[in-house]
């Protein structure tokens, strides 16, 4: 009795999966969340948490179904990820027995495997978004009066600790751009790695937001893979295209980033190239947003092709593979290794709460954080007291004139 007491709803009858749908609606309609934000709530609202408690009245859900359900969605997982890799172990096998008799045959076409996709692991980090999204709609739940408790913050927690974030050193990050100064999309991954823009604020950004003779740029907008398809399916039906939506947090919207001169320099040299290139085209260049970061003709680019160009300039160099998002982190370590202040670095990454900078590059501090100290230390003047000059008198108060010639007397007497 105790654990139903305070948790009944007003309507007796409403389901779990009824009122995550009618959440979802809400989302959509009246807060105006994200789009991606927004993906990823329905995502796992349809994907998990309906399959699995839907059914149950809301009053009727415990903490013990939600973290039932989430044990279960792993283990799945990790079942259909073993029985998919091992049936491709064993196309793999029986392609190479295969061509091996080819060769002996004199054929030289190898036999490609069938596979089957694997199945993204459902890790910890994975299973608190899925649980943020459970407890966002039951918060919701509570305030309507629905319920009296969220069961979903009293339940087991999957633990989850942030990935040490491993970036490029200055040289790498030297060799890298130098290796592709002919490539056309030099200036956006200069901008990335010295700005420390998302990649969809790169592709988003427009001349409007970028003041060369002042040295900044103003974020605004973004462009994603979810409204890049959708825009061009808008062209599709004969429809004028949105590509630029607004960024991902609050905090990253109108943030002010001040840029360096060799920055600046490139976006004057690529700046001039695309008025070029607007002539050249002339009424079929495509710019209505002024995007700074574009194809020859002013149409914008597709994320996804950045994000590989990214990835083939990287492999051609020889580096172990990484993400684009790298840049990113990239600017946030050459801040921290010139001793800016952990709050100006995430107010200009855009971050919501100084926590999130703080777990991501706390462990970059390091060496930093010593000259820091020594630094602040040189800041306050001190007199002939100052550490290396007091010697052993550090920390011992002097003897006054009178407990001298005490002693002094004590061993005149001989005691």
């Amino acid at each position: 009795m105790n654990e139903r007491k305070g948790t009944q709803p007003r309507d007796h009858k409403l389901t779990v999966a009824e009122w995550l749908r009618d959440w979802l609606q809400k989302q959509e309609d009246l807060l105006g969340l994200g789009e991606g934000t927004l993906i990823d709530y329905k995502r796992h609202v349809h994907k998990y948490w309906i399959p699995s408690v839907g059914r149950l009245k809301l009053g009727d859900l415990r903490p013990h179904h939600v973290t039932d359900t989430l044990a279960t969605i792993k283990r799945d997982r990790d079942n259909a990820r073993t029985q998919a890799q091992t049936i491709n172990e064993a196309a793999k096998a029986e392609a190479a027995e295969a061509d091996q008799e080819r060769i002996a045959k004199g054929l030289k076409r190898p036999i490609k495997p069938k596979l089957v996709p694997v199945p993204r692991p459902f890790g910890n980090g994975t299973a608190q978004r899925v649980l943020a999204t459970l407890r966002a709609a039951l918060n919701a739940a509570v305030r309507a009066e629905e319920i009296a408790r969220n069961v979903a913050s009293q339940a087991e927690k999957p633990r989850y600790r942030r990935k040490k974030v491993r970036p490029w050193q200055p040289e790498q990050l030297g060799a890298w751009l130098d290796s592709i100064l002919d490539e056309r999309l030099y200036p956006l991954f200069h901008l990335g790695a010295f700005a420390g823009l998302r990649r969809g604020e790169l592709l988003g950004l427009g001349w409007d937001e970028v003041d060369l003779e002042g040295g900044f740029l103003v974020v605004r907008w973004q462009i994603t893979n979810v409204s890049y398809r959708k825009a061009r399916l808008a062209i599709k039906r004969g429809e004028k295209p949105a590509y630029r939506t607004k960024p991902k947090t609050r905090d990253g919207e109108e943030r002010t980033i001040h840029l360096d001169p060799d920055t600046i320099e490139t976006l004057r040299i690529w700046q001039k190239q695309q008025e070029e290139e607007r002539s050249q085209w002339g009424e079929d260049y495509d710019n209505p947003d002024q995007l700074v970061f574009t194809k020859e003709n002013g149409e914008p680019w597709d994320p996804h092709y950045v994000y590989h160009r990214f990835v083939r300039s990287v492999a051609a160099l020889g580096f172990p593979p990484v993400a684009l998002h790298l840049l990113r982190h990239i600017a946030a370590s050459l801040l921290i290794a010139a001793g800016i202040d952990i709050a100006v670095i995430s107010k200009r990454l855009g971050h919501s709460k100084i926590d999130l900078t703080s777990d991501t590059y706390g462990h970059l501090i390091g060496k930093i954080g010593k000259e820091a100290a020594v630094k602040a230390a040189k800041l306050v003047p001190r007199g002939g007291a100052r550490t290396g000059i007091a010697g052993d008198r550090v920390g011992r108060p002097k003897a006054c004139k009178k407990t001298k010639k005490k002693h002094r007397k004590k061993g005149e007497d001989g005691t």
